[in-house]
């Protein structure tokens, strides 16, 4: 299976109510060219099922990979919502959306020019519509580290991504920035980068 890179953001639900979000889901896959009619079907059947291991799975999984307006790079978009049943550290449902790239297509030749600029919009896009938790790109090793950070309050793990926007209202919380990242103030949000990548 291919390393997988994500866009990545989260969000507490009303109790079990995932409709707003996943309006504002599909209005992010629309505005960055990345719905059609297998996209569709699979929001149309989202339900809410708690699997044995605590995770509600949409079934967008089993989406395919495109094209979206900014590149020719694929990426798919997922949702998974994390449930009280994962453990005593989640109180609340919490849905993750999610737009998934394979890694090794971010580092072709020009991995530091035109991968850059595909993570930026695509946040950017996430962004618009999403401001609870910030927008994280992340790579495998640092999938939900981010989460975990702010959801439990551990320092150590709120700087465990490559790329991230930052409501202001969290602002406080990225006060002490690390040697390994530099924070820039962009368009209402903390424009974070992770200073190796």
């Amino acid at each position: 299976m291919p390393e997988l890179s994500n866009i990545q953001t989260f969000e507490k639900l009303n109790g079990t109510d995932y409709k707003p979000t996943l309006d504002r889901f599909e209005a992010v896959l629309r505005q960055i060219g990345l719905w059609n009619q297998e996209i569709e079907d699979e929001f149309k059947s989202f339900e809410w099922k708690i699997e044995d291991d605590g995770y509600v799975y949409s079934s967008i999984t089993k989406a395919g990979y495109f094209s979206t307006r900014y590149s020719d790079v694929k990426v798919r978009p997922l949702l998974m919502v994390h449930t009280p049943a994962l453990g005593p550290s989640f109180k609340d449902n919490w849905i993750c959306c999610d737009l998934l790239i394979e890694t090794e297509d971010l580092r072709g030749a020009e991995y530091f020019e035109k991968s850059y600029d595909l993570v930026e919009s695509l946040s950017f896009e996430m962004f618009k519509e999403f401001r609870y938790t910030g927008v994280y790109f992340t790579d495998e090793a640092q999938d939900g580290q981010d989460f975990d950070g702010l959801r439990t309050n551990d320092k150590s793990k709120l700087w465990k991504f490559d790329y991230a926007l930052i409501p202001l209202s969290l602002k406080h919380l990225y006060n002490d920035v690390p040697i390994t990242h530099e924070v820039v103030l962009r368009d209402s949000a903390l424009a974070i980068f992770y200073k190796k990548r």
